[in-house]
């Protein structure tokens, strides 16, 4: 089938991943200041993640490579223009993360266990089958286990939580 990459086709692809795996976390990459890129260009890219609310993103600004077509284009994206557009994107992130993440607050989560938490020895620091970070008091288990997590509260962009049952080894 050759479909043409729009925007609309992009959105209809999100809404039928999210309808036939609602609990799924949708991350992105999303680079700003590519050479030619307008304010209207960088503001469709802030309504679509505004539309999209992705779990998390990965944000970087354009830089050029020497050898590369990109950098030899006449219409580069000032420097700090960049970095502003960055900064805008980085924040949204930041608010739809913790949006996306408020939602599981109750809910059981399925974690695997991956290391200790950095700000305590006490506590795990793992991840739910939709790549999302939980911290949690270490109970009787260990990494690599897979363990049952009641999320109690959303901050910033971790889950906290309190360990239920130990289930398996992964």
């Amino acid at each position: 089938m050759n479909r043409t990459y729009t925007r609309e086709y992009f959105i209809e692809l999100v809404e039928t991943i999210r309808k036939i795996i609602p609990n799924i976390g949708l991350s992105t990459d999303i680079i700003v200041g590519f050479p030619g890129e307008t304010d209207q260009d960088f503001n469709e890219t802030l309504n679509l993640m505004k539309e999209v609310k992705f779990d998390s993103a990965f944000n970087f600004k354009y830089s050029p490579r020497p050898g590369t077509k990109a950098s030899e284009y006449e219409d580069q994206v000032n420097e700090e223009v960049k970095q502003i557009r960055l900064q805008k994107v980085i924040d949204l992130q930041k608010e739809h993360t913790l949006e996306q993440n408020q939602k599981l607050v109750g809910s059981i989560q399925k974690v695997l266990i991956e290391k200790e938490s950095k700000l305590s020895s006490d506590q795990w620091a793992g991840r739910t089958d939709s790549n999302k970070w939980v911290i949690f008091n270490k109970e009787d288990s260990l990494i690599n286990n897979i363990v049952e997590v009641k999320i109690e509260k959303a901050k910033g962009i971790t889950l906290h939580g309190k360990i239920l049952q130990k289930m398996e080894a992964a």
